[in-house]
């Protein structure tokens, strides 16, 4: 995936949860919507000298790129040459040895950039420990999920920013914690919300703010306000 690729999406989301253009570049909403999510570290293939993307890299191990891994493999599958390994000083030298970790893993996956650990999704962009799901950007621990923008821990959301830990969420913003959550912002340990703002708690309810139950029309009324918030205040200054 190509950074106006990546932009356009970012820019389609956005347009679905918010209803409205967004003003952010994609390095900008790096920035401002980012926050708690564990993105993939930028480093460097020790065997080609190429930009890679790795999840969770461990304390003295060498980074190689995928395509650098499977080069040695054909050369001698990764086997070393009998040793001596007569006390732990043998056994930990050579263990240092093949001490490699692989960046940009993308197992049965297309369309993946500045990525690792992404298996079986298409059209991810600088995320990790994604599976089967499609269109993911700046996201870590989503499956099943499509249409994702800085989102962690979810499974079966679609077309979300910013929601964590939850399930079958679609067209949200800041939601943790929470199931079966549609077109709501705001919204932590709830159940089957449609259309409510700031609700802790409550289940099966829509146009509520504040768990306080509005007509439809104050309701969007209410909705107005938040969005022009949301733009102005609260990501800006996330």
């Amino acid at each position: 995936m190509t950074n106006d690729e990546a932009k356009k999406l970012a820019d389609a989301i956005m347009r679905d949860v918010f209803g409205r253009e967004q003003p952010f570049s994609l390095e900008q909403l790096e920035t401002l919507l980012t926050k708690g999510i564990q993105l993939p570290i930028k480093t460097t293939c020790v065997m080609t000298g190429q930009e890679a993307y790795i999840h969770d890299p461990q304390p003295g191990t060498k980074v190689i790129s995928e395509a650098a891994f499977m080069n040695r493999a054909k050369t001698d599958d990764w086997m070393q040459p009998v040793r001596d390994l007569s006390n732990i000083t043998d056994v930990l030298r050579a263990a240092d040895e093949v001490k490699y970790m692989t960046a940009g893993k993308a197992p049965n996956s297309q369309n993946v950039a500045k990525s690792d650990s992404v298996i079986a999704s298409s059209g991810v962009y600088f995320s990790s420990l994604i599976g089967n799901s499609k269109n993911v950007l700046l996201s870590h621990d989503c499956f099943f999920s499509n249409y994702s923008l800085a989102c962690r821990g979810n499974s079966s959301c679609n077309f979300c920013v910013r929601t964590f830990d939850s399930t079958y969420c679609s067209s949200s913003f800041e939601v943790r914690w929470s199931n079966k959550v549609s077109k709501s912002m705001f919204i932590n340990d709830c159940l089957d919300l449609y259309e409510c703002l700031f609700c802790y708690g409550i289940r099966s309810k829509k146009y509520c703010v504040a768990n306080v139950q509005l007509s439809q029309e104050e309701y969007q009324r209410v909705k107005g306000i938040v969005v022009d918030w949301i733009f102005s205040t609260y990501i800006p200054g996330m």
